[in-house]
């Protein structure tokens, strides 16, 4: 289990057992462009990536393309499945890659800037509704708070924040979360410190 995360459930669980589901969106009719799908391709073990297309397959996402969009309903439902046949450590590597494969703006020159960004590639790759967001609510020298709403699990998310810093720092970032609440305990967001 990462970060309380059972992926064959698809819920967030904390110590006391309360869960929050996780991969559903919260609006129907939310869309995901094709870019974002295939960066979940991407993230996963090359011996694994025919089994991540057959699962995007099974969803009603055959041959995904970048400029395309897709009901992010069956995005989710593919993207828990990928995790629960794949392995949790997917989830970690999905989101490591995630930065590496963005085309970052000539503006991004540090990992506070990088940070702001995410909610911005975030909003351009979802449409249809309310997708949630990104936030750099402080930033205090070479530390950042960014406040996570998004259906996607937890331990994603941390592991995303993290690995934009580390793209963008010649220092190993450390993330934790401190937020006074947690999709895990039922709340809508999560918050992260993470310093360089």
């Amino acid at each position: 289990m990462i970060c309380g995360f059972e992926p064959e459930k698809g819920k967030r669980v904390d110590a006391l057992g309360t869960s929050m589901t996780t991969f559903e969106p919260f609006e129907t009719g939310v869309e995901v462009q094709g870019q974002a799908v295939l960066s979940v391709v991407a993230g996963v073990p090359s011996a694994f990536e025919s089994k991540a297309y057959d699962l995007l397959a099974a969803e009603g996402i055959e041959d995904p393309r970048p400029d395309a969009w897709y009901s992010q309903s069956s995005y989710l439902n593919a993207y828990r499945r990928i995790v629960d046949e794949i392995g949790e450590n997917t989830l970690q590597r999905i989101a490591q890659s995630t930065p590496e494969n963005a085309e970052w703006p000539s503006s991004v020159d540090g990992p506070v800037a990088a940070l702001e960004s995410i909610d911005d590639a975030y909003q351009q790759n979802h449409r249809g509704g309310d997708v949630g967001s990104y936030d750099v609510v402080d930033v205090d020298g070479r530390r950042a708070t960014v406040r996570c709403r998004t259906p996607y699990p937890c331990a994603f998310d941390e592991e995303l924040v993290e690995a934009t810093v580390e793209l963008f720092s010649d220092d190993y970032p450390t993330t934790t979360e401190i937020g006074a609440t947690c999709r895990s305990d039922g709340g809508e967001e999560c918050t992260y410190r993470v310093e360089w």
